[in-house]
């Protein structure tokens, strides 16, 4: 709780309970940004707010009608206001506690989770991302693979409160374009890759790359960013631009981290981890080529964590696997299953590649659907690429 003149310059002192941008959720004593959003305009429901409760209305179109026990506080950009506001309700939470942000086109997931799972041998770790929340037993639905202010910030407060020392956070092209993470402090923030998606909202890759290159300008000097030089595009975009500390992980491309010598196998991938000038040949429990260029991305984050290379190394022999991602079903019949979770036709293309490389014999049999209601030119894509590399598909709704 705090007082309306804690988080804006006013006279009034009045008590604030909560702050929203959804009617449907304002209670007593509250404040109701009027988001002007993608498909809903919140100055429409102002009314519907102050009925509930909301005592303070921060908009920025111009108004027909205002109550006289009701403030109003005009500004040029709510979104930035409510970014603020969020950030000082909650007590700057993003601030203690290490923060690592995670954006790309595929692998933030697998990233994620794995660098959760190395960092939380040795101290209360959370996580937020596509697969849900998860923090001090706490397992919550998660509404987008990056939630929107007021839900991000309360759960990093949360988060505080119940002594988490760090989480590591997906950040999406879409939630970084709609600032949803404009107020949180990364200490480390790293890129997997970028595909063509989500054309439908940015318009064109320049944009894409551009809201993807957002997240390291929210680092300070004292952050790390960590990028992939195979992605040639991207780093050329940003790796002038940051203002922080910069390692670098990568497998074709030169960088502080490298894979050399790999070797696929079903069940698990080999191969000798340069870092720097030192050479150690390491065996992992993740398949595919992508995958070893998201373990790159775990242990250069480790070592931004000034963690020792060889505990890095025991950690990632023997790190867990994230369910659903390129996940090798036991079972006693004599044929291999694979479950993995593809959005784009590239990550298509590489499981489809990576069953090719590890078949012995037999057949590829793939089982999928259509992934989006949206793009439908990425359906056929899809099956091409099917029909390039299997032998027989299994088509879903």
């Amino acid at each position: 709780m705090k007082k309306i003149n804690e988080l804006f310059d006013v006279e009034e002192d009045f008590k604030i309970r909560s702050i929203h941008s959804d009617s449907r959720y304002v209670g007593r004593d509250s404040i109701f940004f009027c988001i002007d959003g993608l498909s809903v305009d919140g100055h429409k429901y102002i009314e519907d707010a102050i009925f509930q409760g909301a005592k303070c209305i921060v908009y920025s179109k111009p108004l027909t009608f205002k109550h006289k026990d009701i403030l109003y506080i005009k500004v040029d950009n709510v979104l930035d206001e409510l970014n603020r506001v969020a950030d000082l309700f909650y007590d700057h939470p993003s601030y203690k506690m290490t923060v690592i942000g995670i954006t790309g086109s595929s692998g933030k997931t697998i990233v994620a989770l794995m660098i959760k799972n190395a960092l939380s041998q040795f101290l209360k770790m959370g996580y937020i991302g596509t697969n849900n929340i998860e923090y001090a037993g706490i397992i919550e639905q998660c509404p987008y693979t990056t939630p929107e202010t007021i839900f991000l910030q309360r759960h990093l407060n949360d988060m505080v409160k119940k002594d988490v020392k760090g989480v590591t956070l997906e950040v999406s092209s879409h939630g970084l374009a709609l600032k949803r993470v404009d107020s949180v402090h990364f200490d480390i923030a790293v890129f997997t890759n970028v595909y063509e998606e989500h054309l439908d909202f940015h318009g064109t890759m320049e944009n894409l790359m551009a809201s993807k290159a957002k997240l390291f300008s929210l680092l300070d000097e004292k952050g790390y960013a960590i990028l992939n030089t195979d992605e040639v595009r991207f780093y050329t975009l940003v790796k002038d631009s940051i203002k922080s500390h910069v390692l670098t992980y990568g497998i074709e491309h030169r960088a502080d981290v490298m894979a050399r010598n790999i070797e696929l196998f079903i069940d698990h991938s080999e191969f000798d981890l340069q870092v720097h000038d030192e050479l150690h040949h390491v065996s992992v429990p993740v398949l595919a080529r992508f995958n070893i260029s998201n373990i790159l991305a775990v242990v250069t984050s480790l070592l931004a964590l000034e963690m020792p290379i060889m505990q890095i190394i025991d950690m990632i022999e023997h790190i867990q696997g994230v369910d659903g991602r390129m996940e090798l079903l036991n079972h006693p019949y004599p044929f291999h299953v694979i479950v993995d979770y593809c959005q784009h036709a590239k990550s298509y293309e590489k499981v489809f590649q990576f069953a090719q490389q590890v078949k012995k014999n037999g057949r590829i049999i793939a089982v999928f659907g259509a992934p989006g209601k949206k793009n439908y030119n990425k359906r056929q894509k899809i099956g091409k690429l099917a029909n390039q590399y299997c032998d027989q598909v299994i088509l879903t709704a």
